[in-house]
């Protein structure tokens, strides 16, 4: 077999060994449709990878020739960047952010996107007329009497299958349908002498959407790019959802703004439409005080006190602001007194009217009637 010769090329030595590669599969990179490059628009940016079962195996070669032929063709042609690359490790990363469709460009690869994940050790042979045809805008095909491969020598870094199991061998933009035709050989676990040759293997596309939360979820699906799902206002089924039930539906809803609605708080906001329990009050927080409030979320400095506010007082507080009622006033608290203290509740000493002898009957004036109690008493001895 012709092609034989072309791998033997790659590697030193062959033997039989079971695949590892277990299929090749398409990742969609980007959906053009959303991400606003006019140039773009309507197509996807698929990454393909060979998928392997061990850790260390190495992809080395990717051929055709006459008899294996190697095919990648879309309906409606690659897209291919001008300031792009016909293979991944030959990508200058510094272009990719200054020229934004580079991104994007078609090449073909053995596990680098861009030469900072090369390792220099791939190269091509009998590619010239397949990527001359693959830049035009037609199929990338390798099936002539002599062949071709795109190969790395063993023990390139970027050509392990590592802990994802698998190796980037493309990356296609294009919004037709891809066919495909690939011819890959491998080392199992890394060794030359343990070789593998896969032919005819075509590429898996995701289908189906599988995401659980979307509308078009389906149990046997492999893709999420395809997924749709509800929009803010209507469920899958075009419903109006109304979270709370109300016979309105959500997006009708006045708009609920946070914050405090008591009016007599201190951080009361007019334009909130649902208390969030943030309300502070100030006042008065000392229980003791004449004016406590119980509803007072912070000390406002204002508490008032109560004692006694009569300035005659004994125990008189000049700092009372309001009355307790327990004033003790020092006065004469006998009404016979002359300075009888009708507010006097402390006993002090009292001043009494000096004696009058000559009123006898004690009625406060010395009157006839005096006299004749006299005239009664008069001559009697004083018991």
């Amino acid at each position: 077999m012709r092609i034989l010769l072309l791998v033997c090329f790659v590697s030193s030595t062959l033997t039989c060994a079971h695949s590892q590669i277990v299929q090749i599969i398409a990742e969609p990179f980007a959906q053009h449709d959303t991400t606003g490059i006019a140039d773009l628009e309507g197509m996807t940016t698929y990454r393909i990878y060979a998928e392997m079962t061990n850790v260390d195996d190495e992809l080395s070669a990717i051929f055709g020739d006459s008899e294996s032929p190697l095919h990648i063709s879309s309906t409606t042609g690659f897209y291919n960047n001008t300031l792009g690359s016909d293979l991944g490790w030959e990508v200058n990363p510094a272009l990719l952010a200054f020229f934004p469709l580079v991104n994007y460009d078609s090449w073909l690869t053995i596990g680098a996107s861009n030469s900072a994940e090369g390792a220099n050790m791939g190269n091509t042979i009998g590619m010239e007329s397949a990527f001359e045809s693959f830049n035009s805008n037609g199929a990338f095909i390798v099936d002539d009497f002599i062949g071709g491969s795109i190969f790395t020598l063993a023990g390139d870094p970027a050509a392990a299958a590592g802990e994802d199991f698998r190796v980037l061998i493309a990356q296609l933009t294009t919004s037709g349908t891809i066919e495909s035709s690939l011819n890959m050989q491998m080392f199992v676990n890394g060794l030359q002498s343990q070789n593998s040759v896969v032919q005819n293997a075509t590429i898996v596309f995701p289908i189906g959407c599988n995401d659980l939360s979307a509308c078009n979820y389906t149990s046997d699906a492999t893709d999420s790019s395809t997924c749709t799902y509800p929009l803010d206002c209507e469920d899958c089924s075009g419903n109006c959802i109304d979270a709370n039930d109300d016979g309105i539906c959500d997006c009708n809803e006045p708009e609920i703004t946070p914050g405090c609605t008591q009016a007599d708080a201190d951080n009361y906001s007019p334009e909130a439409t649902t208390d969030d329990g943030s309300c502070v009050f100030g006042g008065c927080t000392y229980i003791s005080a004449y004016n406590y409030d119980p509803l007072a979320t912070y000390d406002a400095g204002n508490c008032s006190f109560p004692g006694c506010t009569n300035p005659i007082a004994l125990n008189y507080d000049s700092n009372a602001e309001a009355d307790n009622g327990e004033c003790l006033v020092l006065g004469c608290m006998d009404p016979l007194g002359y300075d009888f203290n009708p507010v006097a509740n402390v006993p002090g000493i009292c001043e009494f009217p000096a004696p009058c002898v000559s009123d006898i009957d004690g009625d406060g004036a010395v009157d006839v009637f005096d006299l004749l109690i006299f005239f009664e008493s008069y001559g009697q001895p004083c018991q």
